[in-house]
């Protein structure tokens, strides 16, 4: 029987929006071999791929394949995400009236900022809404908000609002600054260019506002690297966006472009890596050649061929971060903040435990650290050394990285070949 790991490696091949026929014959297999579905349905929901599935089950003309309360499943889901997507616009319309009103410009960020790209509206779920605000219009914006009827259900996350099923995320800076003030090191402070392209998201409408493209991209990728590459729906919002961006002549030139003006060279490279493991996309050589792929040291390589290699956890954005910074000092300064936060960000982490005093909260979260620390590294070499996963044996999967049983090694993967 397939792990769930099989399964999400699986997964990848109907996780974009053109696929074939043999592209989902493997997990329609999986309906032979296996007595429950439920293992496919809760990996598929947890990547946020579910509604994939059955718009490619559905176009392909494959829904009597699958039980029928497989199908009823996936189709509620997708419905389901149709009609909260359509709520959620509805309330971005109004909440973009009103900005414009108090002269508050917000930027949409994310998922929200893909809906064109999908084409259809229960493909993409949506957990919330992101939009960014200047800091100084922060709290006006949030004031606004709840004018509009939004609260804010847990008091340790007041930037974090609900109204009618609708969640409102507020943010000030693509990597969220006002939390872990040293994120400046992975990505600028000063967004104005950002602000100064972006377009009117409603038609002509002042209020909110979309990223441009080839900004969008660039922040894509460095939200998917702040979140550990840890759902495969992120990584097909990468794909297709890039897809849309180099389909034109002078795009892959463009993406280099600003992705060198944001300082994201190192960022977008792991994602480009990434994406070619995942779903074969193809990147010129010389494209990752200018973001200095040949300047990558073999422990980046290896943790990039981990996370295709199947190793998950909150934590690996932070290793590969260190890559991206420069300076020693920086480093240190990074990590200290990431590991020991300011007192509101701690108050959020042991949100659930009762109220202590620093010095003993700075006690548990070391604790706790080495604990999330000695477990990753447990992953890390379980996964090197091939004995508790096993995908080699059950699927041939882009960026399939091979296992030795005795030796602790890891096979650099094919993505970092050189290709003419």
């Amino acid at each position: 029987m397939l792990g769930l790991n099989d399964i999400a490696r699986g997964l990848r091949s109907i996780s974009k929006l053109e696929v074939k026929p043999s592209d989902i014959a493997s997990l329609l297999d999986y309906s032979e071999k296996n007595a429950s579905w439920e293992p496919l349905l809760a990996v598929a929901g947890a990547e946020g791929v579910a509604e994939l599935l059955y718009y490619h089950l559905k176009n392909l003309k494959l829904l009597d394949v699958p039980p029928e309360p497989v199908i009823r499943e996936l189709e509620d889901t997708y419905r389901q995400t149709t009609r909260h997507l359509f709520a959620t616009i509805l309330a971005l319309k109004s909440i973009s009236f009103r900005a414009a009103q108090a002269g508050i410009p917000i930027l949409a960020l994310q998922g929200i900022t893909l809906i064109k790209l999908y084409r259809d509206p229960g493909i993409r779920p949506l957990l919330d809404a992101d939009l960014m605000t200047r800091a100084c219009h922060k709290e006006k914006f949030r004031r606004l908000l709840l004018d509009e009827g939004f609260s804010t259900p847990y008091p340790v996350y007041p930037d974090l609002l609900f109204k009618d099923g609708v969640w409102i995320d507020i943010h000030t800076h693509i990597l969220n600054l006002d939390r872990i003030r040293n994120r400046q090191y992975l990505f600028p402070k000063d967004l104005e260019l950002m602000w100064e392209r972006a377009t009117p998201f409603f038609g002509n409408e002042k209020g909110l506002l979309r990223l441009d493209s080839f900004d969008n991209f660039v922040c894509l990728s460095a939200h998917a690297l702040k979140h550990s590459y840890s759902r495969l729906i992120w990584l097909t919002d990468l794909h297709e966006a890039l897809n849309a961006l180099t389909r034109t002549s002078g795009g892959w030139e463009e993406v280099i472009e600003r992705t060198r003006l944001w300082l994201q060279e190192k960022t977008v490279l792991y994602a480009l890596l990434i994406l070619e493991g995942v779903f074969f996309q193809e990147v010129p050589y010389w494209v990752k050649e200018k973001l200095g792929i040949q300047r990558m040291g073999t422990i980046e390589k290896y943790l990039i061929s981990l996370r295709l290699n199947g190793f998950s956890s909150d934590r690996y954005c932070n290793a590969l971060w260190i890559f991206t910074i420069r300076g020693f000092c920086p480093k240190v300064r990074f990590l200290a903040e990431t590991l020991f936060p300011r007192k509101e960000i701690m108050a959020q982490i042991f949100r659930d435990e009762p109220e202590i005093g620093r010095p003993w909260l700075l006690a548990r979260r070391t604790t706790v650290a080495f604990g999330l620390l000695w477990a990753d590294l447990s992953q890390a070499f379980r996964l090197s050394i091939g004995s508790s996963n096993r995908l080699a044996t059950h699927c041939k999967l882009p960026g399939h990285v091979k296992h030795n049983e005795r030796k602790l090694r890891v096979s650099i993967p094919w993505v970092f070949d050189r290709k003419k």
